[in-house]
């Protein structure tokens, strides 16, 4: 019978860990008073050790999962409710946190959400500002220790939410953790008998402990230091080991572990003499094992050795002859293994460098992506003012040919290429609007203005669009509805605009009208208005009612209709809606028509401000109206010069023209005047460093400073804070509208402050 290498090894190996355990157990019981005591003090070291491993890994997941949705936020939750949905996940995927909130930059909690059912933004958020503050400025992870209504300890940690790249924070996240959390795990960690451990803070107090028989110590000298393992003995006998402190961005905690000297050090003097007779038995069997087994498989070893040695070096190995045919079996099988392996690592060599190939592509991929995002910033901020100065130039002379005596048919061309130019201006302020939006810097800007006369100009102007077609609108107040309101005038007149150029552009005879009522009031101060459009059009087809809403949509048209448009109302319109806390909807759409629905929420005004009249565009227009004012017109584009010095001049003004910002600085060292108007791109100086001039001269100087309203073509909401912030009083946008701009010289240069002519 052929004994296998199995059962060799297997003897020798039962042999010698006999030996070693016999030997070991001796030696424990020969040395006891000084082996016992490093065993158990190391095994308290490990212990302690092992937990502040797992309280680590405990804290570094919870910073994790915070740092996770902060990125999730700056990606793709710009809104109130998608930021709730992430903290509510956030919750449910990690039960340790208790609540969790978020700080917009003004350092008010946006979302909220928290274990107690009584109240979604928890106390602790509300009475700790350190918690936005901290991070907010310091740009890093906060943390800090807080008080549950219990007088329990917890942990509160706050996270800065960054955005485009960490270009700038535009948030915190925080989240409250109690330290109760701390006891699951220590009660998951498997403790030898009459071993306990507890979780101290720096004061002291025990977070955590472990479940013993006994009543272990609670509580420990506050501050105290615990600087590297040690060990002590108290006069209860108890030795007591602390691993180096746990230091998570400025919280510390302290582990330690206590056993019981009576049970861990009670010796076992019985066993000492069997344990010696064992030990000279095993002694004896493992010689005459090991001197039988030498020669059959040291001598096999070794050969075999040799021939991995040769197979290390790429070359193939003889068939063994060896001593043990498990030993043969094995070198048969490490020469296939040798030729199997230098056939992979070829294949291996030619994947890396496919690998490699690709990834440099990849990132030549991102880095032109990259770019081409950077160029279409740089597009459209170009494309802004390259098309809108031309535009303004022809709308400006189109108005004043309009003022002209002409014939019918000269009336309607110029109506109708007036109409082509609005809807120029119309595609461009949409493309750049889903810029902004996309961008997420879209702001809302909230006036004085007056509801009824809104939508009186929304019907008029819509009006006009319809004179090819037999359609009419009409409009519906519902009785009740406040009048004068605060809100974004200028964005709820776009939306209105945009749902009834749908109407009109899938309508081809009928009524269109736009109902208001009053949905709800939220509060004394905020009223709910539902807006209603309705059509007797085509209707909308099933399959794209939620597709209309997407960009460059339009559902299904059909092959030889053409629909003209981008495509971008009603996506634009959907965000100007949410940005008012409010919802847009299709209500219904058949073969008789179809209905669109909005909700926005406006501001009431108080009794001051509500009596105060609302300017009215037709006075503003009015002959005269600015009679007495000199003003600077700094502008380099010679039409433009030429529109708006007339339509200034008709209103009674005197104007000074100035081809850039050097000409008016020396033209204003010669005359006076009582207003600037200010391009911003000018040759030789800008309109922004003009005006930074400007407002420094009169600061060294002590004048009044004269109002400067920009006039520019780029209507980006960063362009007009560059604008506010170099000094300017108002901002207004190519193609000028001139009733505004003859409201706003009216505001800024009073009656009594018009120079005498």
């Amino acid at each position: 019978m052929r004994t296998t290498i199995r059962t060799r090894i297997l003897s020798i190996f039962v042999g010698v860990a006999l030996i070693q355990a016999l030997l070991l157990g001796t030696f424990f019981l020969y040395q006891y008073n000084n082996s016992q005591k490093n065993l158990v003090n190391q095994q308290l070291q490990a212990l302690s050790k092992n937990l502040s491993t797992h309280i680590n890994i405990y804290f570094e997941g919870i910073l994790h999962d915070l740092k996770t949705t902060s990125q999730q936020i700056e990606r793709m939750a710009l809104k109130d409710y998608q930021r709730y949905n992430l903290l509510k996940t956030l919750k449910k995927n990690n039960p340790a946190f208790l609540a969790l909130a978020f700080y917009d930059i003004n350092g008010s909690i946006k979302s909220a959400v928290s274990s107690d059912p009584e109240q979604d933004t928890h106390e602790c958020f509300k009475n700790n500002a350190s918690l936005f503050d901290s991070p907010y400025y310091s740009g890093t992870p906060y943390v800090t220790e807080v008080k549950l209504k219990d007088a329990s300890p917890a942990i509160a940690i706050s996270q800065p939410v960054y955005f485009l790249d960490n270009a700038y924070i535009i948030g915190v996240i925080s989240g409250i953790i109690p330290y109760s959390n701390l006891q699951h795990l220590v009660d998951q960690i498997i403790l030898p008998p009459a071993l306990n451990v507890l979780v101290l803070n720096d004061q002291g107090t025990v977070l955590a402990e472990s479940s013993v028989n006994e009543t272990p110590q609670t509580s420990f000298p506050p501050n105290q230091s615990w600087d590297g393992d040690i060990t002590i003995q108290d006069q209860d006998l108890h030795y007591i080991s602390a691993s180096s402190t746990i230091e998570f961005i400025g919280q510390k905690l302290i582990i330690i572990a206590n056993v019981n000297a009576d049970k861990s050090l009670a010796p076992n003097t019985r066993s000492f003499v069997l344990f010696g007779f064992l030990i000279v038995l095993i002694m004896l069997v493992s010689i005459l094992v090991g001197w039988e087994t030498y020669n059959k498989i040291i001598e096999s070893l070794q050969a075999l050795a040799n021939k991995s040695s040769t197979i290390l070096q790429g070359k193939n190995i003889d068939s063994p002859s060896l001593r043990v045919a498990e030993l043969e079996d094995l070198a048969n099988v490490l020469n296939s293994l040798n030729n199997q392996l230098r056939e992979s690592n070829l294949s291996l060599e030619k994947e890396v460098k496919r690998r490699r190939r690709e990834e440099g592509k990849a990132i030549l991929l991102r880095i032109e992506a990259e770019k081409a995002n950077q160029a279409k910033s740089i597009f459209l901020a170009n494309m802004s003012h390259e098309i809108r100065t031309p535009l303004h130039g022809m709308l400006g002379i189109l108005e004043m040919l309009g003022k002209d005596s002409l014939n019918e048919t000269q009336r309607q061309l110029l109506s109708m290429t007036t109409l082509s130019g609005r809807r120029l201006q119309t595609v461009v302020s949409s493309i750049l609007d889903l810029s902004q939006i996309e961008s997420g810097k879209f702001q809302l800007h909230h006036s004085l203005f007056s509801l009824s006369a809104l939508i009186r100009e929304v019907v008029e102007l819509m009006q006009i669009q319809t004179e090819n077609k037999d359609i009419t609108i009409h409009s519906k107040q519902q009785q009740g509805t406040p009048d004068y309101l605060i809100g974004d005038s200028g964005r709820i007149r776009q939306i209105l605009i945009n749902l009834i150029t749908n109407s009109i552009k899938f309508s081809k005879k009928g009524r269109i009208t736009l109902e208001v009522s009053l949905q709800s009031r939220p509060s004394s101060a905020k009223v709910k208005l539902l807006f209603a459009i309705i059509d007797e059009g085509r209707g909308v087809p099933n399959n794209a009612r939620e597709s209309i809403f997407q960009a460059f949509e339009r559902g299904e048209v059909d092959n030889d209709t053409i629909v003209e448009g981008t495509g971008l109302g009603l996506t634009i319109s959907t965000e100007f809606v949410q940005h008012m806390n409010g919802k847009l909807w299709l209500s219904r759409s058949d073969e008789n028509g179809s209905k669109f629905c909005f909700t926005i929420l406006c501001d009431i005004p108080g009794d001051s401000s509500s009596s105060k009249p609302i300017p009215n565009p037709e006075e503003q227009s009015c002959p005269r109206k600015l009679a007495g004012i000199h003003i600077f017109l700094a502008e380099d584009e010679f039409i433009n010069q030429r529109i708006i010095s007339a339509y200034l001049e008709e209103q009674g003004c005197t104007v000074s023209i100035c081809e850039n910002g050097r000409k008016l600085l020396d033209t204003m060292e010669k005359e006076k005047a009582d207003i600037i108007l200010m391009d911003i791109r000018m040759p030789v100086l800008n309109g922004l460093e003009s005006t930074r001039i400007i407002r420094k001269m009169e600061k060294d100087n002590g004048f009044a400073p004269i109002p400067i309203v920009a006039l520019t073509a780029q209507a980006t909401t960063e362009f007009e804070k560059k604008c506010k912030e170099a000094g300017m009083n108002d901002y207004l946008t190519k193609p000028i509208p001139f009733n505004k701009l003859v409201s706003i010289i009216s505001k800024l240069v009073p009656k009594r402050h018009r120079h005498d002519r």
